[in-house]
C-alpha cells in the first residue's frame, strides 16, 4: 500500500470549521411589548391543512416494505436510548419512540413524518453473515465487516455513534481488534468518529490500513477550510441545528435522524461537535477495478468521483456477494447542490456510476448496504431499486438540459420539470433531502453558471437596493404589508413571501414585516416534504422572531493549526483584508527544517501568493520555521526562535488578515 506522509501530517491537525447552532450564535433580541403571542409557534392555517390533506392522497401509503426492511437483522440498541462518549458519559438521546409512533402531526408533512419514523429506528443490525451496521446513532450509518481476526470499520460517523456501536458489537458479536478503516467519501459525517473506534497511536503501531478515495484530503480542505465558514453558517439552516425536535420544529435531516444532544452540542452527522478529522489514509483508491485484501476479506472498488461527493467510491465484497454504494443510493432524492453550499454535483456522472454498478455487480449481489438508510436484499429487488434511482438522476439531468436548450432559465426549469409517475411513485425518489426544484437549477448552474443571459441581470442591484425601490414603487411599507396580508388571506404565500422579504430588506426596523414573514415561513415549513426546506424555513422563523443577529468574527488563524505550510498559506490567502494590504509589500521565505522545503511568500497588489521553491528567495528574509511554529508565530501564542526583526516581520504580516464571521444574518439585512 502507498502511504502518503504528507497526508499524515495534514490529517493530524486540520480542524473542522465550527458550525454553531443558531441558538448558540444568535442572542435573543428580547421580547418587545405585545410580542409574546407573535413569537409563539402558530397552528397550521386552513390552507396548510388543505394542502397536506391533498398531498397525503398522492402517497403510496399501501407500500409498507420499508418498515419491514428497517427491522430486519435488529440485534440490540443503546440502553435507555443514550449514546456514550469514550469516557462512558451520556452525550445524546436517541430514544424518540413515543414521539414518532404517533400519527403525523398537523404541522408536519405526512411523507416527511414517515421518513422520520423510518430513520428513527436505531441500534445494531446484522446485514448479512459477517456484515453489521450501526444505524440511527448519527446522520450516517457505520458499517462493520468481520475479517479473519478483527473488524473492518466503514464510515464511522461520530465518536458517540462509534463508541456506543462498538460496545453493542462487542456484547452481541464478540470483542475483536479494529483491523481496517474505510472512508467511502469526503463528507465529515463519514469520517468524523474514527477516534471512537481506534486511536492514532494504535492505528500507527499496528499498521492498520486506512483506505479512502483519491482526492479525499483535498476535498475535505475545500469544504472545511477554504469555504468552511460560510458553508457552516448555511449548514445550520439546512440541518436545523438550532431547532428543537418537536412537531413544530426539526423532525429529522432527511437522510438521518436529528440526534438530541445531552449538553451543549449535537452528537451526530455534520453536527457542530464534529471538529476532529480522521486518522490519515494510508492508501488511496485511484481506479475502478482496484482490489485489496484486508484481514482476509477481498474488496473490489469502483470509483464514483463528482457524484454525491467530489471524492467518492463504492466497493464490492465478492466472498459475501455484498455491495456498498456509499451515499449514491438512498431512500430519498439526494442533492445536486446542497442548501449549505458545495461544488455542484454532476448528476450525469451520478447516474452513470449507478449504471456501472448495476453492470459490474448487479447479477452477483445478494445484499446492498449504504452509508445512509437501510439495506436491500435480493438480486432482482436490488437491481430494480438501483435502476430506478439511476433513472431518476438521468431524468433530472436530461430533462433539465432539454429545457435549458429550449431557452428556459433555472427558475423556469424548476417550475416546469416533474418526474413521470413511474419514478415519482417510488418512496426512495421522494424529496426528503434533495428536491427537483433545487436539483434542476443546479444542473442549469453546472452548465450555464449563475447568469441567465438576460442583460437586465448583468449588473443587478443588491437585494437591499432592489427592495427599497420596490417598496417605494408599491406605495411604501404600510401598503406592502397590507398587500402581503391580503395575499396570505388568499393562500398566495409565495407572493406574500416575495412582498415581505422585500419589505424586511427595505426597512430592517419594520418588526411587523419580520413577524408576518416568520408566520408565512412557518406555514411553508409545515407543508414541506423536504427536511432541508422545512429546516430552512424554521431557522428563518427563528432568526426573524429573535431579532437581529449579532455577528461575531473568529480569530484570523482559528481552525488552521497543524496545516502544512503551503496549505496554511492557501487558507489565510482568502482571509487577507485588501484595504489593509493595499500598501503592503512582503517577500520572505519560510524554510521548514523538518521537511527541507521552502515556501516563497509575497504580498503584492493586495494578493498573497506563494510557491514551492528549490531555494530561498534571494535578498529576502528567511524564516526557519516548521508549519506549527509558523502558525504559532502568526497567532502570537508561541515563541519560535526568531530574531527581533523576523518576529516583527511576522507580526506585520499577521496584521493583514481578518478571521471569518462565525455567523451572519441570512433572512435579514
Amino acid at each position: 500500500m502507498r502511504f502518503r506522509a504528507r497526508h499524515a501530517c495534514l490529517i493530524a491537525a486540520i480542524c473542522l470549521i465550527r458550525t454553531s447552532t443558531l441558538a448558540q450564535e444568535t442572542a435573543p433580541g428580547g421580547v418587545r411589548d405585545g410580542e409574546q403571542a407573535a413569537l409563539a409557534s402558530k397552528p397550521p392555517s386552513t390552507f396548510t391543512t388543505q394542502a397536506l390533506q391533498a398531498f397525503a392522497k398522492t402517497l403510496p401509503i399501501g407500500d409498507r416494505e420499508d418498515f419491514d426492511l428497517i427491522q430486519r437483522g435488529f440485534l440490540a440498541t443503546a440502553p435507555d436510548g443514550k449514546l456514550l462518549n469514550p469516557d462512558g458519559q451520556p452525550v445524546a438521546d436517541v430514544d424518540s419512540d413515543a414521539f414518532f409512533k404517533q400519527s403525523a402531526p398537523p404541522t408536519v408533512n405526512p411523507s416527511l413524518w414517515r421518513n422520520a419514523q423510518l430513520l428513527e429506528k436505531h441500534g445494531l443490525f446484522e446485514v448479512a453473515n459477517r456484515i453489521y451496521q450501526i444505524r440511527g446513532f448519527a446522520i450516517s450509518n457505520m458499517s462493520v465487516i468481520v475479517g479473519d481476526t478483527g473488524y473492518i470499520i466503514v464510515d464511522p460517523g461520530s465518536e458517540a455513534e462509534a463508541f456506543t456501536g462498538l460496545k453493542l458489537l462487542y456484547e452481541h458479536v464478540g470483542k475483536k481488534p479494529i483491523v481496517g478503516v474505510i472512508y467511502t467519501h469526503s463528507h465529515s459525517d463519514h469520517y468524523g468518529g474514527v477516534r471512537g473506534v481506534i486511536s492514532d497511536e494504535d492505528a500507527a503501531a499496528r499498521k492498520v490500513p486506512v483506505i479512502a478515495p483519491e482526492g479525499f484530503i483535498k476535498e475535505i480542505l475545500s469544504e472545511t477550510v477554504i469555504a468552511g465558514p460560510a458553508m457552516s453558517r448555511r449548514a445550520a439552516y439546512q440541518f436545523g441545528f438550532g431547532l428543537p425536535v418537536t412537531a413544530t420544529g426539526n423532525v429529522n435531516i432527511g437522510i438521518g435522524p436529528q440526534i438530541k444532544p445531552i449538553g451543549a452540542a449535537p452528537a451526530g452527522g455534520d453536527a457542530p461537535s464534529r471538529r476532529r478529522l480522521p486518522i490519515a489514509p494510508t492508501h488511496e483508491i485511484t481506479q475502478t477495478g482496484e482490489t485489496l485484501t484486508i484481514d482476509g476479506v477481498r474488496f473490489e472498488f469502483q470509483m464514483a468521483p463528482n457524484t454525491e461527493a467530489p471524492a467518492e467510491m463504492f466497493f464490492y465484497l465478492p466472498d459475501f456477494k455484498a455491495l456498498c454504494l456509499a451515499e449514491d443510493a438512498n431512500g430519498t432524492l439526494h442533492n445536486a447542490l446542497p442548501a449549505r453550499g458545495a461544488l455542484v454535483r454532476d448528476t450525469k456522472s451520478w447516474a452513470n456510476a449507478l449504471g456501472e454498478a448495476i453492470r459490474r455487480y448487479g447479477d452477483r449481489t445478494d445484499v446492498l448496504f449504504t452509508s445512509h438508510f437501510w439495506p436491500h436484499w435480493g438480486q432482482n429487488k436490488i437491481v430494480d431499486y438501483l435502476a430506478n434511482q439511476r433513472d431518476a438522476y438521468e431524468y433530472l439531468h436530461d430533462q433539465s438540459v432539454r429545457l435549458m436548450n429550449d431557452g428556459l432559465t433555472g427558475p423556469e426549469i424548476a417550475r416546469t420539470i416533474r418526474y413521470p409517475d413511474t419514478l415519482a411513485a417510488k418512496w426512495y425518489n421522494h424529496e426528503y433531502y434533495g428536491t427537483l426544484s433545487h436539483n434542476s437549477r443546479a444542473v442549469y448552474q453546472r452548465y450555464m453558471g449563475f447568469y441567465d443571459g438576460n442583460p437586465a441581470h448583468l449588473d443587478p442591484m443588491t437585494l437591499t437596493e432592489e427592495a427599497s425601490h420596490y417598496v417605494e414603487a408599491l406605495g411604501g411599507g404600510a401598503r406592502v404589508l397590507e398587500l402581503a396580508k391580503a395575499a396570505i388571506g388568499k393562500g398566495d404565500d409565495r407572493w406574500a413571501v416575495d412582498l415581505l422579504n422585500k419589505l424586511v430588506f427595505a426597512d430592517p426596523a419594520n418588526r411587523a414585516a419580520q413577524l408576518t414573514l416568520a408566520d408565512v415561513y412557518e406555514q411553508l415549513a409545515y407543508r414541506a416534504e423536504s427536511s432541508t426546506w422545512r429546516n430552512g424555513y424554521l431557522e428563518a422563523v427563528t432568526e426573524l422572531r429573535r431579532g437581529p443577529v449579532e455577528p461575531r468574527r473568529a480569530a484570523p488563524f482559528a481552525g488552521l493549526a497543524g496545516l502544512p505550510t503551503d496549505l496554511l498559506l492557501d487558507a489565510v490567502a482568502v482571509r487577507l483584508a485588501p484595504d489593509r494590504a493595499r500598501d503592503a509589500a512582503f517577500a520572505f521565505t519560510i524554510s521548514d527544517p523538518e521537511t527541507d522545503k521552502n515556501q516563497v511568500v509575497q504580498v503584492r497588489n493586495s494578493v498573497l501568493v506563494h510557491e514551492d521553491a528549490s531555494a530561498p528567495l534571494v535578498g529576502a528574509p528567511i524564516l526557519k520555521l516548521t508549519a506549527a511554529q509558523f502558525h504559532a508565530a502568526l497567532t502570537g501564542e508561541g515563541q519560535p526562535t526568531l530574531s527581533a526583526d523576523d518576529h516583527a516581520l511576522v507580526r506585520r504580516f499577521a496584521a493583514l488578515f481578518d478571521g471569518p464571521l462565525t455567523n451572519f444574518a441570512i433572512v435579514t439585512p
